[in-house]
C-alpha cells in the first residue's frame, strides 16, 4: 500500500541504525508507521538510502551538533549504537558509558523530551567480570540520574542471533563440521533471543504506556534459557547435522583469550574475544528474568530462529548446508 506522502509521521531517532540489530529495528519501526532519523558516519547502504521513511544525519556519538540535529522533534530515541569490542575499558566506558549520557542529556533537554529506548545488555546485571559488563552498567547508571527529566525504557537482551549477525555464524560453522565447543562450565544455562524479538521489544518500550522502573531483561520466552546440549541439537537441526560438544577448560579460554588480545594490539584492531571477555564465557547462569514489558510477544522460537538465520547465511555463501 503506497504511503500518504502528506500524512506526518511520529519520528524516531535511531543510533547504531547501520548495524546488525540496528537494521532489523529501522525495518521494524518503518513498517510501524514511524520516520525513522538515524545516525551514521557515512552514508548507508542502497536499501536504507531508497527508503523514503529514513533520513540521515551524518556524524558520530561524540558530536554534539549532530547529536542535536538526530533527536531535534522526535517522539523517541533509540539508543542502539554500542561497543562490543575495544582496546582498553576506557575505550568501552566513552562509547557505551558517556556517550549515552550525553545523547541522554541533549535529549532531555528538548521541550518536550521523547521516550528514551537504551538497547543495554544482560551483561551489565554483572558488571565486575569484564569491561563491557562494566560499561553498560556504567550506560544503565547514568541514565538513571535523569530518569526525573526524561521517560525512559532500559532493555537487557541476552545473546542476540539471526540473519545478518557474524558473530553467531562461528557456532553454525562448527556445528556444520560436527562439533561445537562449549565453556567447561557444569550447568550452564543461557537465554537467546531472535534479532526480530529485539525489534519487537524495542517497539513495545516506545509504545508501552508506563515505562518499567526498572531494567527490562527479555529472551525469546523459554523460562530458564537453555543449556548447551539444546543449543547444538537447535543448531545441528538447521545445519542437518549432530554435532557433539567438546568442553573447552577455563585455563583454556583464558590462554585463547590472552593471544587474542596480544594479536589485537599488535594488529590495533580489538576482537570480541580477549582476555577480559573470558569471565563471561565461564559464567553459569545468563538466563534472563521474568520482567514483564507489556507489548513484547516473543514470535521466534530457537529452532524455527536457527533455520531462518541459516538460511539468510546460505543466501550469502557464508554456509553450506
Amino acid at each position: 500500500m503506497p504511503r500518504d506522502q502528506t500524512a506526518v509521521l511520529p519520528v524516531v531517532a535511531v543510533t547504531g541504525a547501520t548495524g546488525f540489530i540496528g537494521q532489523h529495528i529501522v525495518k521494524r519501526l518503518t513498517e510501524a508507521g514511524y520516520a525513522v532519523r538515524a545516525l551514521a558516519r557515512r552514508l548507508p547502504t542502497q536499501d536504507q538510502a531508497e527508503d523514503d521513511s529514513i533520513s540521515w544525519v551524518l556524524g558520530a556519538l561524540n558530536d554534539e551538533a549532530a547529536l542535536k540535529s538526530l533527536v531535534k522533534g522526535a517522539s523517541g530515541v533509540v539508543h542502539c549504537a554500542g561497543a562490543i569490542r575495544a582496546a582498553s575499558r576506557a575505550e568501552f566506558l566513552a562509547v557505551n558509558a558517556d556517550a549515552t549520557r550525553r545523547l541522554a542529556e541533549i535529549a532531555a533537554n528538548e521541550g518536550r523530551p521523547p521516550r528514551f529506548v537504551y538497547m543495554s545488555s544482560l551483561a551489565a546485571r554483572h558488571p565486575r567480570l569484564s569491561p563491557y559488563a562494566a560499561s553498560k552498567r556504567a550506560g544503565e547508571q547514568a541514565l538513571r540520574a535523569l530518569q526525573d527529566r526524561i521517560p525512559m525504557v532500559m532493555l537487557r537482551p541476552p545473546a542476540v542471533y539471526g540473519p545478518g549477525d557474524l558473530e553467531t555464524l562461528r557456532i553454525f560453522q562448527m556445528a556444520s563440521r560436527g562439533f561445537i565447543l562449549r565453556p567447561m562450565v557444569p550447568e550452564a544455562r543461557t537465554s537467546l533471543v531472535h534479532v526480530g524479538d529485539v525489534a519487537g521489544a524495542v517497539l513495545a518500550a516506545l509504545e508501552v504506556e508506563t515505562p518499567p522502573g526498572k531494567p527490562v531483561e527479555f529472551d525469546d520466552g523459554r523460562i530458564g534459557g537453555y543449556t548447551w546440549e539444546e543449543i547444538a541439537q537447535a543448531a545441528g537441526g538447521a545445519v542437518r547435522t549432530n554435532p557433539r560438544l567438546i568442553p573447552v577448560p577455563a585455563a583454556v579460554l583464558y590462554a585463547a583469550g590472552a593471544l587474542a588480545s596480544l594479536v589485537s594490539t599488535l594488529a590495533g584492531r580489538p576482537s570480541v574475544l580477549s582476555w577480559g571477555k573470558v569471565p563471561e564465557l565461564l559464567h553459569p547462569d545468563w538466563a534472563a528474568e521474568a520482567t514483564e514489558l507489556i507489548g513484547y510477544k516473543p514470535s521466534w522460537s530457537l529452532d524455527r530462529g536457527f533455520k531462518d538465520t541459516v538460511n539468510w547465511y546460505a543466501s550469502r555463501g557464508l554456509l553450506t548446508t
